[in-house]
Parts: C-alpha cells; structure tokens; sequence
C-alpha cells in the first residue's frame, strides 16, 4: 500500500511527531499528524489490476486526458499520436510502463534532435519494434519523475518503474498506426487504464 520511497518520510515525521508530543503535547503533533496523513495519502500505492491485453497500452499515471491528437516533429521528428495527461495530485504517487518492452535512452534515441536536451521521460520499445515513448513536460513546481529502472532492461505492462515527483503532466506518444480508444475529458487509472491497442504489423 506504500511506495518504498514514501517510508523514509513517513518514518521522520511519526518520530518528530512522537518528539513533539512528548515534549510539546499531543495538541501540538496535530500539524505533524496531518503532514503524516498527507504523506502517506502521496506515497500510497494500491494494487492495480492489469487487463489481459498484451497489445493494450496503459495508463502510465492517475489523471484526466486533456489532449488526443496527432503530433508530427516537435519534440518527437516524425509523426505520432499524443495523448496529454494532467496528473490527480490526489492520485497514486507512481509511474506505470505503459507496455511490456525494453528500457531506451530518450537521448540516445534522439541525439540528432535540438530539443533532447530538454525532454524528460521514458522510452519503451516492444518486442513486435512498436515504440511508445513517455514525456514529462517540464511545467510548474513539478520534477521530472525518477526511474528505478535502467536503459536496456525489460519491463512488463503496467509495471511500476518509476516515482512521479509531482509531476504535473504526462505526455504518451504512440505510433500512428494504434487505435486510441480513449477520449478528451477521461479520467484514467495508472496500470488498469486502456489508452490504445497497438496494430500487430
């Protein structure tokens, strides 16, 4: 139910919370018990079940689609579908991969393109070669989520492979050829989520 990065707070503030009232009164802990309540509503991470769909993509964080469109060069040369997620501040602090493939460089990949320098995100690529790639604009007081992942290694669908970092909106590009099955205004489940279904060549 709780991230592993969320134990080292949660764990620093029961102490001073303890301190506090041992100290201070139990009246004065109460600031210290609604940092704990808000922290572990933030690091909370609930199971998600994964629909049995191995050309599915998921929903890589909780949220609400803003934008489906078509996006041609930009921050991605080529052409692609986007669907722009604005993230639940209240949702599963957590990143989801949003199909079953191997870790890439986002860099590597695009080290011919002006703007790598400033993307952030995921690249994972399938083994039927479809590429789904994971942005995180950078926007507001939000960072760059943290991978626990490393380039080259395999993930599974809807695995969680990274921490969010209030971030505060995602970006999921995929190739031209999949069928989006989700719409503007959705409210999506990082992991259970359908977003599209990926065309087998």
């Amino acid at each position: 139910m709780l991230a592993r990065e969320g134990w080292p707070w949660l764990t620093g503030l029961a102490i001073c919370g303890v301190l506090v009232a041992w100290y201070w009164g139990w009246l004065w802990a109460g600031p210290v018990a609604v940092l704990c309540l808000l922290s572990f509503l933030l690091f909370r991470d609930p199971a998600r079940n994964i629909p049995p769909l191995p050309l599915a993509v998921v929903a890589p964080v909780d949220g609400r689609i803003t934008e489906v469109t078509r996006h041609i060069g930009d921050a991605l040369p080529g052409e692609w579908q986007k669907i722009s997620i604005k993230t639940n501040p209240f949702g599963a602090y957590t990143v989801r991969s949003p199909i079953e493939g191997t870790i890439l460089d986002v860099r590597d990949e695009l080290k011919n393109s002006n703007q790598v320098s400033t993307l952030r995100g995921l690249w994972v690529r399938s083994e039927e070669q479809d590429d789904v790639v994971l942005l995180f604009p950078s926007r507001g007081f939000g960072f760059a989520p943290r991978a626990f992942v490393r380039y080259g290694e395999r993930v599974g669908q809807g695995q969680r492979f990274a921490y969010l970092r209030l971030a505060t909106r995602a970006e999921v590009y995929l190739p031209p050829t999949a069928s989006i099955s989700m719409r503007e205004g959705d409210r999506v489940q990082a992991g259970t989520a359908v977003l599209a279904e990926l065309t087998p060549e």
